[in-house]
C-alpha cells in the first residue's frame, strides 16, 4: 500500500515539537515494517502534492487555512484517504465546535457558553444564564499555540481581564467553560482498537503548565473502559479515530471532558500508541 504522512508544523507543537515528531516518525516505520511504502512532507507542502497516487493519508496537518483550502480543493475519494478526516481536523480547531458534538451526543461535560467577539451564541444550559467564576475562558479561532489561548479565571475580574486580552488579539469565537474541580487525567486512544492509555496530567509533560490549577490528584476512582466509550463516541462523530483529551474525576467516581484533540504527541506511550495508529490507518 501506498501511503502518504503530513507531519506537523513546529508553531503548532508549542514545546511538543520533539514528541509531536517522535510520534510521526514512529508511526512511518511501523507501517515500513508491516512492507508499506511510506512518503512524508511537511505540512507547508500539503497544496502541493497529488493525492491520487496514495491509498492512504495519515496527517497531524493543524493550519486551519491550508486545511480549508485542501477540502475545497479535493474531491470526497481524496478525503476517505485521510485519516483523521480533514472536516474533524478543523472541527478540533474550534473548542465551541468540539463542546456542541459533544452536547448533542450526550457527552459528560462541564457548563459552557459560546460567544462571538462580544455576543453571545450559544448556552450548554436552558436556564441562559452565564457560567459563573471559576471558569476557563478559551480561543476557538484555532488550536491553542500559545498560553493565551486557555485562561483560567478565578474572579470576575479576571475574566474581565482576560476577555480584553482576547479582544486585543482579535479573537472571533470564544468559549467560557465552567471549572471542574477533581482528578485531571490526559487519556490518549485510538478509536476502532483497544488501545487506550491514561495518566495523572501531574505526571506528564505540560505545554503551558496549565494542569496546575486542579492541584495534586486525590486518586479517586473510576471506571477507564467507560471513558474510552465515550472518548470513541465524539472520535466517530468527528471522524478523528487518532486522539487524545483531559478529563476532570470528581469525589463520586464521575467524569467531565474538558478537551479533546487530534492526534497528540502521545509521548508517555508513544511504541504501543504508535502500533496502535498503524494498525488503524491500514484498516481504514
Amino acid at each position: 500500500m501506498k501511503i502518504l504522512g503530513i507531519s506537523r508544523g513546529n508553531k503548532y507543537s508549542p514545546n511538543m515539537a520533539g514528541n509531536d515528531a517522535a510520534i510521526f516518525n514512529a508511526v512511518a516505520e511501523r507501517l515500513r515494517r508491516m512492507g508499506h511504502e511510506v512518503e512524508t512532507i511537511s505540512e507547508i507542502e500539503m497544496l502541493s502534492i497529488d493525492y491520487d497516487i496514495y491509498e492512504r493519508v495519515f496527517t497531524m496537518a493543524r493550519d486551519v487555512a491550508s486545511l480549508v483550502l485542501l477540502e475545497k480543493d479535493t474531491d470526497l475519494t481524496i478525503r476517505k484517504k485521510f485519516i483523521n478526516s480533514i472536516d474533524g481536523i478543523l472541527s478540533c480547531t474550534n473548542k465551541a465546535s468540539v463542546a456542541n458534538h459533544m452536547l448533542e451526543a450526550g457527552i459528560p461535560q462541564p457548563e459552557f457558553l459560546v460567544g462571538e467577539k462580544r455576543n453571545i451564541l450559544f448556552f450548554s444550559t436552558e436556564s441562559k444564564e452565564d457560567i459563573a467564576t471559576p471558569l476557563w475562558l478559551k480561543n476557538c479561532d484555532g488550536c491553542a499555540v500559545t498560553a493565551d489561548d486557555t485562561m483560567f479565571c478565578s474572579t470576575k475580574d479576571d475574566f474581565d481581564m482576560a476577555f480584553k486580552n482576547i479582544e486585543d488579539r482579535g479573537v472571533n469565537i470564544w468559549i467560557a467553560q465552567e471549572h471542574q474541580q477533581g482528578d485531571l487525567i490526559k487519556f490518549y486512544s485510538v478509536e476502532g482498537t483497544d488501545f487506550f492509555h491514561w495518566n495523572y496530567a501531574s505526571g506528564g509533560h505540560s505545554k503551558f503548565g496549565l494542569e496546575s490549577i486542579n492541584g495534586k490528584e486525590k486518586g479517586y476512582a473510576f471506571d477507564a473502559q467507560r471513558i474510552k466509550l465515550y472518548a470513541d463516541m465524539i472520535a466517530k462523530r468527528l471522524n478523528v479515530p487518532i486522539y487524545g483529551g483531559d478529563a476532570v474525576i470528581d469525589e463520586n467516581g464521575d467524569f467531565y471532558f474538558i478537551d479533546f484533540n487530534d492526534f497528540p504527541s502521545f509521548s508517555c506511550c508513544r511504541e504501543s500508541a504508535a502500533d496502535a495508529i498503524a494498525q488503524r490507518i491500514v484498516q481504514l
